[in-house]
């Protein structure tokens, strides 16, 4: 095997296993992080791997093995020849680090056969982070039609306004995702169901190729889209490092005013055009919409719920048809 990834190389290194998961846990203590809910896309170094393994070594006992922090009890007992298998493969290949994938052999023979079938290359499988949140959001949301719809102003007026929050793509697959997600919630209940869409892609095993973190920082753009800003005392936010706090205002900045664009959920307004002007200018976003059609209802719900825009964007927004 070592001949053969010496002749055709790899980018990515990814370990899809119980043991590499319970490795993962291992480390994930080592550093004195939270348990992450999934360790799905979660990566550890090569060093990092060789500290659990001598971990586990020095544990002369099952009893001992069960009571390392992150180790998962009913493995205690098989994990020591795995993880040295483990430790021994990223030696032997020069791996510097390992990605943890939540599914294994039995889905990705199945992922192949279907593309065989299909015709399919891999790369037609890119998209299946944005695939996954459109599932969720088709199986839990009854007006999708309305979420995509601000899910486009809200990239459009994420894009427009990239010189000014200083947010990359990463950011903007998040509020695509937030986006979408926003109304989930409503499957619960229309009261608070800001909450409820937080619970709900928090809580969900659907959404495929996102991180534990990245998942919770999608819960949080969605729970945001109305009611309350983010605050210190809210326990979630609170819990984020000061960068994503920062990023979950700018992006629920972001939302609540593309959500707005679509209050009456009947696809009034066509699109925005948004300019920035200069220095103390406010931003200034067009509203296009449909001949014949009133979008005040839109517009006086925008400048309602245009002040975390504001406050983020450090500049006044102002609306005009």
């Amino acid at each position: 095997m070592v001949r053969e990834v010496e002749r055709f190389g790899f980018g990515v290194a990814i370990a899809s296993s119980g043991t590499a998961e319970t490795v993962a846990s291992l480390v994930n203590s080592q550093r004195g992080s939270a348990t992450p809910r999934t360790f799905n896309n979660f990566t550890m170094s090569r060093e990092e791997i060789k500290t659990a393994v001598r971990a586990l070594i020095a544990a002369s006992s099952v009893d001992e093995r069960k009571a390392l922090s992150g180790m998962d009890p009913s493995r205690a007992d098989i994990i020591l020849a795995g993880a040295i298998i483990l430790e021994q493969a990223v030696e032997e290949l020069g791996i510097d680090e390992i990605v943890i994938s939540d599914n294994a052999l039995r889905e990705g023979v199945l992922l192949d056969a279907l593309s065989r079938r299909r015709g399919a290359t891999l790369h037609h499988l890119r998209d299946l982070r944005r695939r996954s949140v459109l599932h969720l959001a088709e199986s839990m949301d009854d007006d999708v039609a309305h979420s995509i719809r601000a899910a486009g102003f809200a990239l459009d007026l994420f894009d427009a306004t990239a010189s000014l929050h200083g947010l990359g793509d990463d950011s903007r697959e998040l509020l695509e995702a937030g986006a979408l997600l926003a109304n989930v919630g409503l499957s619960i209940s229309h009261s608070e169901h800001h909450k409820h869409s937080y619970y709900v892609i928090r809580h969900s095993d659907c959404l495929a190729g996102f991180t534990d973190h990245e998942i919770e920082l999608i819960a949080q753009i969605a729970r945001y889209h109305r009611k309350s800003a983010p605050k210190a005392k809210h326990t979630e936010f609170a819990r984020l490092h000061i960068e994503d706090q920062d990023r979950v205002r700018i992006l629920a900045g972001v939302l609540r005013v593309a959500i707005a664009l679509d209050r009456s959920h009947k696809g009034r307004v066509e699109r925005i055009v948004v300019s920035l002007g200069n220095g103390e200018e406010p931003v200034s976003i067009l509203v296009k919409h449909l001949d014949g059609v009133d979008v005040d209802l839109e517009i006086q719900t925008a400048e309602d719920r245009k002040g975390l825009l504001e406050v983020v964007l450090d500049r006044r927004v102002t609306f005009s048809v």
